[in-house]
């Protein structure tokens, strides 16, 4: 089914579409310019069309409506073309709740069992540290992100309540909450149902009245409207509409103009055309993230309330973005300069989104001066090596693929002065102390890097939105290097297999010495390879949420995996006395074939794939 992997998708490119490096390096001078540049961006891509908006104080100096908005009916995007802007809708969840603080009907530390005790919410720190209301704004909590059966979801009249009730696995704290961030589209639906129950009014309703109209967002709603833009899958077929469960986390659809009146109010900090909205301290409230370890200890990137910090060319950007239904969209702003940018691709055309993301952050940079840079202090190479060390991922956004996560660590290493952090995959990241645990890169204005110490005494890595954990770098490496050679013996055991089935083939005869002892290992490396098989099939698109021969296979497949390797592991060891007979050689590969399965199975257990039902995740 298209639209499962469509909405994966969005879920994997949320957190990750920021400002990036422009690839256009030619300067803009104008907006017709702009235009110009962006509508190439689209033809050379093949992306169908986008919409947006720039702010400067309170005009729209330019109005984006580039490409088509319907590829069958040729129909082309215009200035009243609404289009899917996914979870830039927390954005209103928050401002939603923060009108109701300054009123003083609700309270941002209030707990969620007092305020909304039907979201089913569980924590095993209930005790000492209970979920806040902010923790589901700040995606502090510990949630795990809304799982497949989230994503199968298309109803347009489900309420707050249903669509959480309908998450079945997501309301379980993982972690101590407050102390580390993890993206979940649970939280905000969550704060909403608290609003719903404190308020009296539907969250739509309150958000149209409190919010859409007074900011003359005509045309904004969290429902489907006549002339939403289509969208458009990486493969060019056209994606539906879905109707998500969690609507206040990402279901909604405005125009260029719309958003450009959101801006407006960013820009004014807090009010438009002399009229307040919400109060400046209330805005900056929004706009610094408080609830993990190392906002406690001072640091200002990261994730407020609905609201990401971005650091691009020494500038300090705020704002959000979003994906849903193969749409990718993107507001930010630089308060200081009173000036800001939206954008909406119906298309997940990373390329494009980078592009054009890049163009527009520069095109509004161009004649201003970034703010001083925070100065770099002087560290001792002793003070330095105190945070050395290997580090690995700590706080998932995905559970399911937390695992995979933890193989690829990262290392830090003291070096004149500063500190390297060196992915398993990537550029190293020359990191300047401007503090007594806080680094920043060279080009950025603030820091973004802090070492910290967790509650329970975990030495911890925080950036932004991430979370890694020292570890002993035995760990790491021995993690790393077990799966590495688990890889390695089973490839050479499908290479073994086909040579003396060759064999065995040109002497016409199948008569075979302890066939067993190396035909059951190489039938469970069959069965994880087919097992591998569904895992990519069933994510290319084929109905992972649903009941389905493909889907029951995987599951049957996963139960039958270890059942096998347990039979091969029993089967190499009884044969121990015969090796000579079967071959020591043979039997010394059988045994190691059987140790590489029973790893990855292990493996595959401790992160629940095994006997996993997709449709029900």
């Amino acid at each position: 089914m298209k639209k499962i992997r469509i909405l994966l998708a969005a879920l994997f490119l949320l957190p990750c579409v920021q400002i990036n490096a422009a690839e256009d390096s030619l300067p803009i001078t104008s907006v017709e310019d702009l235009d110009a540049r962006i509508l190439a961006i689209l033809e050379e891509t093949g992306a169908p069309g986008m919409i947006g908006a720039i702010v400067y104080g309170d005009e729209m100096i330019w109005q984006g409506a580039l490409g088509v908005a319907n590829r069958e009916f040729e129909r082309p995007v215009t200035p009243d073309t609404l289009f899917r802007v996914g979870s830039i809708s927390k954005t209103m969840v928050s401002l939603s709740i923060l009108k109701l603080v300054e009123q003083g009907q609700i309270d941002l530390d209030d707990l969620v069992s007092d305020l909304a005790p039907e979201a089913g919410v569980e924590n095993s720190w209930e005790g000492s540290n209970p979920v806040k209301l902010v923790h589901t704004l700040e995606h502090t909590a510990g949630f795990d992100e809304i799982h497949f059966r989230d994503f199968a979801f298309s109803d347009p009249n489900v309420t707050t309540l249903q669509g959480i009730e309908f998450n079945n696995n997501s309301r379980r704290t993982r972690w101590r909450p407050g102390t580390r961030m993890a993206y979940s589209n649970i939280g905000p639906a969550i704060a909403a149902l608290a609003l719903e129950n404190v308020t009296g009014m539907s969250f739509e309703n309150f958000v149209n009245q409190e919010i859409f109209r007074p900011l003359g967002m005509n045309t904004a709603t969290f429902f489907f409207a006549e002339g939403v833009a289509a969208s458009y899958s990486a493969d060019d077929t056209e994606s539906p509409y879905i109707h998500i469960p969690v609507r206040p986390s990402g279901s909604m659809n405005a125009t260029s103009a719309d958003m450009a009146q959101l801006l407006k109010m960013f820009i004014g900090r807090g009010s438009l055309d002399g009229v307040p909205l919400i109060q400046p301290q209330s805005l900056v409230r929004m706009e610094t993230p408080t609830t993990t370890v190392a906002s406690e200890n001072g640091l200002q990137v990261g994730y407020g309330l609905s609201n990401y910090t971005t650091l691009r060319n020494g500038f300090i950007f705020h704002g959000h973005n979003g994906g849903i239904d193969g749409f990718s969209s993107s507001y930010a702003y630089l308060p200081e300069a009173e000036r800001g940018f939206f954008y909406s691709v119906n298309q997940p055309n990373s390329l494009a989104i980078r592009r054009i993301n890049a163009l527009i952050a520069d095109f509004i940079t161009r004649d201003i001066t970034p703010p001083d840079s925070t100065p770099i202090v002087e560290k001792s190479e002793s003070e330095l090596a105190a945070f050395a060390g290997t580090y690995e991922a700590n706080a998932p956004r995905i559970e399911l693929i937390a695992g995979v996560e933890r193989l690829i660590f990262s290392t830090v290493r003291a070096e004149e002065g500063k500190l390297v952090l060196k992915p398993l995959l990537g550029d190293e990241i020359e990191l300047l102390p401007v503090g007594d645990s806080q680094f920043r890169r060279a080009d950025d204005a603030i820091a973004s890097f802090a070492f910290v110490t967790s509650p329970d005494n975990e030495d911890l890595l925080q950036m932004g939105q991430s979370t890694l954990m020292k570890i002993s770098p035995i760990k790491a490496y021995g993690r790393l290097l077990a799966i590495v050679y688990a890889g390695l013996v089973l490839v050479s055991t499908v290479v073994f297999t086909g040579i003396w089935v060759v064999r065995k083939l040109l002497r016409r005869s199948w008569d075979i010495p302890y066939l067993r002892v190396r035909g059951v290992p190489a039938m469970a490396t069959a069965i994880l390879a087919l097992y591998a098989y569904l895992i990519v099939a069933m994510l290319g698109g084929s109905g992972v949420a649903e009941v389905s021969i493909l889907t029951v296979s995987f599951w049957l497949v996963s139960l039958l995996l270890p059942i096998v390797v347990g039979v091969a592991g029993y089967v190499v060891l009884a044969n121990y006395e015969r090796r000579q007979q079967v071959g020591i050689a043979v039997w010394h590969h059988s045994l190691h074939a059987v140790i590489a399965l029973s790893i990855l199975v292990i493996f595959l257990i401790s992160y629940g794939f095994i006997g996993l039902r997709t449709w029900a995740y």
